[in-house]
């Protein structure tokens, strides 16, 4: 069986789709399986053992080359296609199985990784329990066997040990032992709006490194630079920025060994989930029911105002009050309650 899995182009809208990939990798575990993404996301899948091919999708080329991309896709001859972007690549695909843009997951069912777990569940339920993988109820995640306190199966992201590694040399570089307990603090974001002021991520860091002697390693991409920069100036008493100094997988490689990750509603927050790490997250225009923390442990500390969340990329007020009006104390005792 061959299956083509078109994802999403943002790094963090792409992690909320590995568990549905990881379904359709459980469920066909023989299958030739083909991931289609956007370039930034390229790095997620690549050395993947389970998966057969990953095809960049870039959204500006001409006409003519946008012909010729579905022609190649008609070529590959695939049984099933699953399209999370719900475009209408699957209607020009001669696939006998196929997700249509127009079927969608019901309301009731919120946050994004549930709903991408939707899209494929009629092509997984007839086989679920065949596989030994038993699903709950629509929407929701699939479980092994009679145990679901055990996340099933996570092959979307294959950490190797070269990554891990790389996360064993970075904390020698910065002379954080086995023994030592650390945190990872990712004060950046894509969109400046979804950002907890700098000053207050600084004084969060200070207690906690006062309170838990724990330490602190601040991690972000080449965007977060300055962010990064800022909030480590702020703690006298000490943190570590390695921003821009790790790949996506030896970051996972970092966040299996960390006590706790803290974020704003970011990549680096869905990646801890994906990996079902501690985490907790600050969100004041985005909706942390549709968009917040997904593992089995987090902690969620969001803005109470009227009309938050907005979910716009500008607010109508000229202000960030709904990411400001969230205290240090709040976050402080979120942060406790998972060290």
């Amino acid at each position: 069986m061959k299956i083509l899995f078109i994802t999403l182009s943002n790094i963090g809208d792409c992690f909320l789709s590995l568990p549905a990939l990881d379904s359709l990798l459980a469920v066909y575990p023989k299958a030739e399986v083909t991931v289609m993404c956007g370039r930034r996301c390229a790095g997620i899948f690549e050395g993947n053992f389970y998966i057969k091919r990953c095809i960049i999708y870039e959204r500006k080329i001409s006409f003519l080359r946008r012909l010729g991309f579905l022609f190649e896709l008609r070529n590959g001859r695939y049984d099933l296609v699953v399209d999370l972007r719900n475009s209408a690549i699957p209607l020009f695909l001669k696939a006998k199985y196929k997700t249509y843009p127009w079927v969608n997951a019901p309301r009731k069912i919120a946050h994004r990784s549930n709903r991408h777990l939707y899209k494929v569940e009629p092509f997984i339920r007839p086989l679920a329990i065949k596989a030994k993988f038993v699903p709950t109820e629509p929407g929701s995640r699939l479980f092994a066997g009679n145990k679901p306190d055990e996340l099933l199966f996570k092959k979307s992201l294959c950490i190797s040990d070269q990554d891990r590694r790389s996360a064993d040399n970075l904390l020698n570089e910065v002379n954080i032992s086995r023994s030592d307990k650390f945190i990872l603090v990712s004060p950046g974001a894509r969109s400046h709006i979804k950002r907890w002021p700098e000053d207050k991520f600084a004084e969060l860091n200070n207690r906690l490194i006062q309170d838990f002697k724990v330490k602190v390693l601040i991690v972000g991409d080449e965007g977060d630079f300055s962010v990064c920069a800022a909030v480590q100036a702020k703690i006298p008493s000490g943190a570590l920025n390695i921003c821009a100094k790790t790949s996506l997988k030896s970051l996972a490689g970092l966040m299996e060994k960390a006590s706790l990750i803290i974020s704003n509603d970011s990549a680096v927050m869905h990646l801890a989930s994906y990996l079902d790490r501690p985490v907790l997250a600050v969100f004041g225009p985005t909706d942390y029911q549709k968009y917040g923390p997904w593992g089995r442990s987090f902690e969620v500390v969001h803005s109470r105002l009227e009309c938050s969340p907005c979910e716009i990329a500008q607010c109508s007020l000229g202000s960030l009050k709904c990411m400001e009006d969230i205290n240090v104390d709040e976050v402080y005792a979120a942060a406790k309650k998972l060290l």
